[in-house]
């Protein structure tokens, strides 16, 4: 962790800082490249992996590349003052394209950002729910949600302890919205094909969105 003092009482011009949060499972053979690249970039300040029980090197390689190793989620709280982005491990070297979602985030212009997959990649059925859900719940989303995202640190809180597996995002979305916070969705061309989440997946989105219905308003 670190301590973002001098980031809080930065001056109005100071550029725009965020921490890359990468949510890896026996990722060994792309990792490494999305790390390298993300901690070249002068917006991020430290690079994250959050790995859960890969079997494969995943561990290793990311901490070869200077990526600070979490095991829990709980773990991001100390690194929350600045805003969270999520980025899949396929970026690679195309990790600067992923900046689009801090700039609403840092400009205060929204408390979160979410990448939505173009209108060819209609997702699968755990996408579609997702989509569909976060409608009636306020945000029309243009496409589906390929699993990137920027945080601001208020909207880190309100959404935690976030839902299971294929539910965290559209839960996180849900329970913004509910706060009264602003979501705003971008375009951004997804690293690698959406991966297929079954059932399994579609199950997760749909017991998140409905406790996030039940949950008081903040």
């Amino acid at each position: 962790m670190f301590d973002t003092g001098d980031a809080a009482e930065a001056a109005p011009e100071a550029a725009p800082e965020a921490v890359v949060v990468v949510q890896a499972h026996n990722d060994a053979g792309r990792i490494a490249l999305t790390v390298l690249t993300a901690r070249a970039l002068p917006a991020v300040r430290a690079v994250l992996v959050l790995e859960s029980g890969s079997t494969d090197s995943t561990r290793r390689v990311a901490a070869d590349s200077g990526a600070v190793l979490l095991s829990d989620a709980s773990q991001l709280a100390g690194y929350a003052p600045l805003p969270l982005l999520f980025v899949d491990p396929g970026r690679q070297q195309r990790m600067a394209e992923a900046l689009v979602l801090l700039a609403p985030v840092a400009a205060g212009a929204a408390d979160a950002a979410v990448a939505i997959a173009t209108e060819s990649d209609h997702g699968d059925a755990a996408a579609r729910l997702a989509r569909r859900g976060l409608t009636r719940a306020g945000l029309a989303l243009p496409g589906v949600l390929t699993g990137e995202y920027c945080l601001s640190s208020a909207a880190w809180s309100l959404s935690w302890p976030p839902a299971a597996g294929a539910g965290a995002l559209p839960g996180a979305v849900a329970d913004l919205l509910r706060a009264g916070r602003a979501v705003v969705p971008v375009a951004l061309e997804a690293p690698r094909p959406l991966p297929g989440r079954g059932w399994k997946g579609r199950r997760q989105v749909a017991k998140a969105l409905r406790e996030r219905r039940g949950r008081p308003r903040a």
